[in-house]
């Protein structure tokens, strides 16, 4: 028996099935011709690199490589690790480190041509204050703790250490003595000058802790800072008690004096960021600070909200080392604030070398939510075992580096001439 169907339910079923081939036509070109994913957002993603893994021109090969293939896009890298020269100079003597090392091998410069080479920023990170922290004096009697002890930050007692103890890592400069200051002002010129680095970075901008520093100089430039601001009688009485009190004017001004020694440090901040930008105005000054800020404030006379403030820095990383993700997250938010009121970036600072990369990817995350401009991880020796395994590094890539990205412009910086020569 033949089936006869109405004309119009003929219609439908014939209109029915050009949409279906029409619908399988458009998907199947769809699939041939996709969008391009859209690129990750530029953001900072840095590798903080001890000095003790750029000891060789492949070693530092191995550093950009590793950094390259999982999608890192900055080096800071220490090239001041103890009052100490991990490049060519003529202001402090060359690590002891490198004795092994030929003569005309400049690590810094090293990282500098291999880095660039592989579309990386490499920022120039020194120690700052912190100059020695073995329980030997250093070998090179050029060394700044050989030649000039009486540069030292002290205790109470008049005493500094050498190692590494309980309150204290070792010797420091104080900035509060004029000479130490114009020494650390100048290594500081010396490698933005001479080198061509993106960015230089302050660590160790501070005292050891809040038992530092009574050296001789800091007590006589409070005692005259004092003398000239403070009423006649209390200078008086302040002059009869440093016959059995050398901290009789500490004593007296306690409040005086801790904004004494934030000041010193600050002023130091001031003048190398001010003369580095005189020399080179495309040149990022960031500083690795103590992510609390109130301790850093009153324990290690680091002011580095004032520093953002004044413009003294473009990024502050604070060391939010903590395995706690909200303490962590607590900490970031505090400095995106800080930077964000005046204008400038905040990077968060991760203790990956010591937490699961599952805790840096979470942390990362916390950081992107937060409105931080990216993140510097601790450390490249950490995470790879001085270079002997990527596996931490390739997790962080599948999981939260995927795709390369940029790192984010700072429009109030003047372009590298190399920018402009080439219209970038």
């Amino acid at each position: 028996m033949k089936l006869y169907l109405p004309k119009l339910l003929l219609k439908l079923l014939l209109k029915l099935l050009l949409a279906l081939l029409l619908a399988l036509l458009l998907a199947g070109c769809a699939g041939h011709a996709q969008a391009a994913p859209l690129a990750p957002r530029p953001e900072m993603r840095g590798l903080w690199v001890v000095r003790t893994s750029i000891l060789s021109p492949q070693a530092i090969a191995k550093v950009v490589s590793a950094a390259k293939l999982h999608h890192f896009n900055a080096l800071f890298v220490q090239v001041r690790g103890r009052g100490d020269a991990f490049y060519q100079s003529s202001l402090e003597p060359r690590a002891e480190e490198l004795r092994a090392a030929p003569a005309d091998f400049d690590p810094l410069a090293e990282a500098v041509r291999q880095g660039h080479a592989a579309g990386l920023q490499v920022h120039a990170w020194l120690n700052t204050c912190y100059v020695w922290g073995a329980g030997h004096r250093p070998a090179a009697l050029a060394h700044v703790v050989n030649q000039h002890p009486e540069w030292l930050a002290r205790d109470s007692k008049g005493h500094f250490q050498l190692a590494s103890g309980a309150g204290c890592e070792g010797a420091f400069l104080s900035p509060a003595n004029l000479d130490a200051r114009q020494h650390i002002h100048d290594v500081f010129l010396d490698v933005a000058t001479r080198y061509d680095i993106d960015g230089i970075h302050f660590d160790y901008v501070r005292y050891a802790g809040a038992a530092y520093d009574y050296s001789a100089a800091a007590l006589a430039r409070f005692r005259e800072q004092m003398q000239g601001s403070a009423r006649l009688i209390d200078v008086k009485i302040g002059e009869a008690r440093l016959a059995t009190d050398r901290l009789s004017y500490p004593h007296m001004f306690p409040q005086e004096w801790q904004a004494f020694r934030r000041q010193q440090v600050t002023d130091m901040v001031a003048a190398i960021s001010h003369d580095v930008k005189a020399v080179k105005p495309w040149v990022v000054v960031s500083a690795a600070v103590f992510a609390d800020s109130k301790d850093a404030y009153t324990t290690r006379g680091q002011d580095w909200k004032t520093w953002l403030k004044n413009g003294y820095l473009d990024a502050v990383v604070p060391m939010a080392y903590g395995a706690s993700t909200p303490i962590v997250a607590r900490q970031i938010r505090d400095a995106v604030a800080a930077a964000h009121a005046s204008g400038r970036y905040a990077y968060a600072g991760l203790g990956s070398w010591h937490i699961p990369v599952g805790s840096t990817v979470t942390k990362i995350e916390a950081a992107r939510a937060l409105g931080a401009e990216g993140s510097v991880l601790f450390s490249y020796g950490g995470m790879t075992q001085d270079g002997r395994t990527t596996r931490y590094l390739q997790a962080l890539t599948q999981k939260c580096y995927v795709g390369a990205a940029a790192v984010p412009a700072m429009p109030w910086l003047a372009p590298h001439p190399a920018e402009t020569l080439h219209g970038g």
